[in-house]
């Protein structure tokens, strides 16, 4: 019998999609030689180190999806700070936890390294469904999608984000950005986004001297 929802509301939002490069390559590895628990402490302080962050910059870490998380923001949260978060925050702590607990016993080197983004900003409803919180919109789609298609194109995809050009335009602070990262408009085809027309969007990564 299926169980009725008993709240639903819905929300506007900054959703971001993150993950690890090479995570399935990584595990397979690790479990080669039987350290799969190296990557599960990983997992485990890299969450810890995102609810510690999430007070402080106010998003809410909202689901755990096997190599990465789905996080949510405010629609008003300064888009610089977000930005300076996924390129240098959560990227450093990564690098710290990953040549801890993985480099170490790795039997093979790992091409591609690092955290890429996916970010959408849309109404989202949200579901509470036995206990647990859903978050149901376009924008959660967009986002994984925008993820998913860093690496099109691009043989180097770790550090860097995609996201869309609407919410781009809703940050305030988008001179201070350009002057700190590279942004640059691309055009990406997302599967079941747009009825498979090529979605404009926008792609961010450090600027190389």
């Amino acid at each position: 019998m299926t169980q009725k929802s008993d709240q639903v509301k819905t929300v506007k939002k900054i959703v971001v999609f993150f993950d690890i490069c090479s995570s399935t390559s990584i595990l397979e590895n690790l479990l080669s030689t039987e350290n799969q628990k190296r990557w599960r402490d990983l997992l485990i302080e890299l969450k810890d180190y995102l609810q510690n962050e999430s007070s402080s910059l106010k998003f809410e870490l909202y689901k755990f999806l096997g190599d990465g998380w789905i996080l949510l923001f405010e629609p008003r949260t300064n888009g610089l700070e977000i930005l300076e978060f996924l390129l240098d925050s959560l990227p450093e702590k990564f690098y710290g936890l990953y040549r801890r607990h993985i480099e170490r016993v790795l039997t093979t080197s790992i091409p591609r390294i690092g955290l890429t983004s996916g970010m959408d900003i849309g109404s989202c409803t949200k579901i509470v469904m036995s206990r647990k919180r859903e978050y149901i919109g376009r924008a959660v789609n967009v986002a994984a999608r925008l993820q998913g298609a860093i690496g099109q194109r691009d043989s180097m995809p770790q550090n860097k984000i995609v996201l869309s050009r609407n919410l781009y335009e809703t940050f305030e602070d988008r001179k201070r950005i350009m002057r700190r990262y590279k942004v640059w408009g691309i055009k990406r085809q997302l599967k079941n986004i747009s009825g498979g027309k090529d979605y404009h969007c926008l792609k961010v990564e450090h600027r190389r001297n």
